[in-house]
C-alpha cells in the first residue's frame, strides 16, 4: 500500500527522522534561549551594581569608591559577586577577587580558566573611570559548579523520555497499521488465487480500519454475488445446451450411417464436426469455470514438470508427424511444484495442440522445462507466423480467436492455459524470440 509513491516503512522512517530532528532542535533551542536569558539577566545585574558604585557623569573620590566596594563585598558572598578596582599599572586597589588576565572594556565571559574563587562560569563588566581607574564587576551565571552540564543532562533526559514515548507509540502504531494492511493484502492474494470466500478480518472495535475492512468486505460480497450470477449463467447455458446438442449429434450420427449418397454423407459429416466443436466449446467453458472456482486446489500434490512434459511430448509426437511438424523436448530440468497433475497435463497438451493447430506443416516446435530461482518455467516455442504484440492479450481471452491460416478453433485453448496457470499461482507470457511464438508458463516452486 503506497501513498504518493512512499511505502509505509519509508513514511515511518521519514516521520521518525523529522520527529528526531524537531526534538533535538527544540532541546537545543530551549537550551540556547535559557543560557542567553541568564546571560542577559546577569549582564543587567552587573551593570546596575557598577553604576551604583560609580554613577555615570559624577566625580569619583577614590577613597569613597574603595569604601563602597568594601561595604558591598562585606554584604555579598565572594562566589556570588566579585568587585575589583584597579589603578594604572594594573595595581589592584580594592576587591574580593583577583583576575589572572586583563579583560577588555565592556562585557566579557569568564570561566574556570580565570581562577576566580567560587566561580565556574560567569560574566564580567569592565568600566574605565577617570584618573585611569578601572572598575570590574563579576557575577556568576551558574548557581553551582558544572550546572551547565547538569542542565544539558536534564534537557536530554526530559526530551529523551518524550522522544522514547513518541517513538514507542509510533512503532506500535506502525505495527498495527502494517498488521491490518498485511491482513488485507493476504485476503486479496487469496481472492486472486480463486477463493472468493475470504474476507478481511474485522475486530469489532469500530476503528477506521474496521470500517474500511467492513466496507471492503461488503464490496467483496457484492462482487462475489455478481461473479456467481455470471458464472451461473455461463454454466447453465453450457449445461442446458449440452443435452440437446448431444441428442442432435446422436441423430446426425445415425443419419450419417443411413445416408445413401456420398453428398448427403459428406454434409452430415460436416454437421457432426460442428456439433463436436460446439460440445468441445461448452466442455471447455465448464472446465474453465471449475478451475477458476479454486476447488481443484484441494487435490494439489507434488508434480515433476519435466517428467510430465516428457510424457506429453512423447504422446503428441505421432500427431505432430502426421501433420508434418517437428515436435521435440529440447531441454528439461527436474522441477517439482505443488499442483494438480491432470490440469498441468491439460496445460501442456493445450500448448502443443495450439502450436500444431496454428502453424503450417514443416514448423519446428520445441518444449523446455527449466528452473530459475524459486520458479519453474514451461516454454513451448514454434517457428510459425507468431502473434503480433497488439493481439497477444486477445489470444488469452475467452473466444479470442486470431484465425491464423484459417485454422479452426473456439478460442478457449489459451484461456484454459491461463486459468490453470493462475490456479497454480503462475502467469502466462507471450513473446517472439525473433520468428514465431514463444509461450512461457511461470510457476512458483514450493
Amino acid at each position: 500500500m503506497r501513498l504518493s509513491g512512499f511505502s509505509l516503512r519509508r513514511l515511518t522512517l521519514a516521520f521518525l527522522s523529522l520527529l528526531l530532528l524537531s526534538t533535538v532542535a527544540t532541546g537545543v533551542g530551549i537550551y540556547s534561549v535559557t543560557v542567553r536569558t541568564i546571560r542577559q539577566l546577569v549582564d543587567t545585574r552587573i551593570r546596575q551594581i557598577s553604576v551604583t558604585l560609580a554613577p555615570d557623569g559624577e566625580p569619583h573620590d577614590r577613597a569613597e569608591l574603595i569604601r563602597r566596594i568594601a561595604e558591598m563585598n562585606r554584604q555579598r558572598d565572594t562566589g556570588d559577586l566579585g568587585i575589583i578596582l584597579v589603578a594604572p599599572g594594573h595595581r589592584q586597589l580594592a576587591g574580593n577577587v583577583r583576575l589572572s588576565r586583563d579583560l577588555p572594556p565592556g562585557l566579557a565571559s569568564v570561566d574556570l580558566g580565570d581562577n576566580i574563587k567560587g566561580l565556574s562560569k560567569g560574566r564580567a563588566l569592565v568600566r574605565d573611570l577617570p584618573d585611569g581607574l578601572r572598575l570590574i564587576v563579576v557575577a556568576e551565571t551558574e548557581p553551582f559548579d558544572q550546572y551547565d552540564r547538569a542542565r544539558i543532562r536534564i534537557y536530554m533526559g526530559g526530551f529523551g523520555s518524550i522522544l522514547a514515548i513518541v517513538l514507542g507509540g509510533l512503532i506500535l502504531f506502525s505495527r498495527m497499521v502494517s498488521r491490518r494492511i498485511t491482513a488485507m493484502r493476504d485476503t486479496v492474494a487469496t481472492i486472486i488465487e480463486g477463493d472468493m470466500s475470504q474476507r478481511v478480518p474485522v475486530t469489532g472495535d469500530g476503528s477506521e480500519f474496521d470500517l474500511q475492512a467492513a466496507a471492503f468486505n461488503r464490496m467483496l460480497d457484492r462482487i462475489q454475488v455478481l461473479m456467481a450470477e455470471i458464472s451461473n449463467v455461463s454454466n447453465d447455458i453450457s449445461h442446458e445446451l449440452r443435452t440437446p446438442l448431444t441428442r442432435l449429434r446422436g441423430r446426425l450420427a445415425l443419419l450419417h450411417k443411413q445416408a445413401e449418397s456420398d453428398g448427403a454423407r459428406e454434409g452430415i459429416g460436416a454437421a457432426l464436426e460442428d456439433a463436436d466443436d460446439l460440445l468441445g466449446m461448452f466442455t471447455a467453458i465448464l472446465r474453465i469455470s471449475e478451475i477458476e472456482s479454486g476447488e481443484r486446489r484441494r487435490g494439489f500434490a507434488p508434480v515433476d514438470l519435466a517428467e510430465l512434459a516428457s510424457e506429453i511430448v512423447a504422446m503428441m509426437e505421432p500427431v505432430a508427424e502426421d501433420s508434418g511438424h517437428d515436435l521435440t523436448l529440447v531441454n528439461w530440468t527436474p522441477a517439482t511444484i505443488i499442483g494438480d497433475r491432470k490440469l498441468l497435463a491439460q496445460l501442456l497438451l493445450n500448448l502443443v495442440e495450439n502450436a500444431l493447430r496454428h502453424t503450417p506443416p514443416g514448423t519446428a516446435i520445441a518444449a523446455t522445462v527449466t528452473r530459475t530461482g524459486g520458479h519453474a518455467e514451461i516454454t513451448v516455442t514454434d517457428t510459425g507466423p507468431g502473434i503480433p504484440p497488439a493481439q497477444r492479450a486477445v489470444a488469452l481471452r475467452r473466444f479470442g480467436r486470431l484465425g491464423h491460416g484459417g485454422a479452426a478453433g473456439h478460442g478457449l485453448g489459451l484461456a484454459l492455459v491461463d486459468a490453470i496457470a493462475r490456479l497454480h499461482g503462475g502467469e502466462v507470457r507471450l513473446d517472439s524470440p525473433g520468428q514465431g511464438l514463444r509461450i512461457s508458463i511461470i510457476l512458483p516452486m514450493e
